[in-house]
C-alpha cells in the first residue's frame, strides 16, 4: 500500500502520507479527474510535480472525497466544498493531504543540507538554540515544516518568515509545539504537531 502513514488527532484532524513508487499511469489509475483537473494537471511539466498531484489526488479518494468537493480558489488555495478545512504538501517522492473540521494547515519536507545555508532567510532573532551536527540539520527542517505550515494556515501572502512567523523553543524530540504569526501588534498563535521519520519530517499547524 502506497500510504505509509495515516493518523487521527483527537477526533478532528486525519492526515495521510504517500511514498510515490509508481509511474504516471498507474497513478492514474482509478482516478476520476475533471476538465479542470486535467488542465491542471497539464500545467505540471515535471514528472515528479505530475506524480504528486495525482498521489495527491489518490489520497483524496481513500479519505472519500468526491473530485468535484476539492476546489482551488482564485488563488491556488485548495478548500472543501462541505466546509471541512484542507491543506496539501509534497516534495520529490512524498505526498500528503489533511482533513479537519479547523483551520489547518500541513508541510513535509526531506533532510537537505543546504537548508543550513539558508537558514538566516527563514529564522526569527528568537530562534537560536539549534543544535549541532545531523539534530540541527532536522531541527532546521522541522523549523521550516512548521513555517510552511503556519503560511498555509494563516493565508495571507507576503509574511515575511524570519519575522513575521516564530516558533517558540521545543527539544528534538518533541511531538508538539506553538507557533506564531506576528503582524504589527497582533500575535496569533497555532498549536503544532511534529512528525519525525528517518528521511523527511512533517508538521501540522491548526
Amino acid at each position: 500500500m502506497p500510504v505509509c502513514h495515516r493518523e487521527i488527532i483527537e477526533n478532528q484532524t486525519e492526515f495521510l502520507i504517500w511514498k510515490i513508487t509508481e509511474t504516471e499511469a498507474e497513478l492514474r489509475q482509478g482516478l476520476a479527474l475533471s476538465p479542470a483537473a486535467l488542465a491542471r494537471l497539464a500545467q505540471r511539466k515535471s514528472s515528479v510535480h505530475r506524480k504528486g498531484y495525482l498521489a495527491i489526488r489518490q489520497l483524496l479518494k481513500l479519505l472519500k472525497i468526491p473530485p468535484l468537493m476539492h476546489q482551488y480558489n482564485s488563488e491556488g488555495v485548495p478548500y472543501l466544498t462541505d466546509g471541512r478545512y484542507i491543506s496539501i504538501s509534497h516534495t520529490r517522492d512524498l505526498a500528503s493531504v489533511v482533513i479537519s473540521s479547523r483551520p489547518v494547515g500541513i508541510d513535509l519536507e526531506h533532510y537537505k543540507e543546504k537548508i543550513r545555508g539558508i537558514a538566516p532567510r527563514f529564522l526569527h532573532s528568537t530562534e537560536t538554540e539549534i543544535p549541532q551536527g545531523e539534530a540541527g540539520l532536522v531541527y532546521l527542517t522541522q523549523i521550516w515544516t512548521a513555517k510552511e505550515a503556519l503560511y498555509k494556515v494563516y493565508k495571507k501572502k507576503g509574511l515575511i518568515f524570519n519575522t513575521q512567523l516564530r516558533i517558540d523553543p521545543f527539544v528534538p524530540e518533541a511531538t508538539a509545539g506553538k507557533g506564531w504569526v506576528i503582524e504589527g501588534e497582533q500575535q496569533t498563535s497555532f498549536a503544532l504537531e511534529f512528525r519525525i521519520f528517518e528521511k523527511y519530517c512533517l508538521t501540522l499547524a491548526t
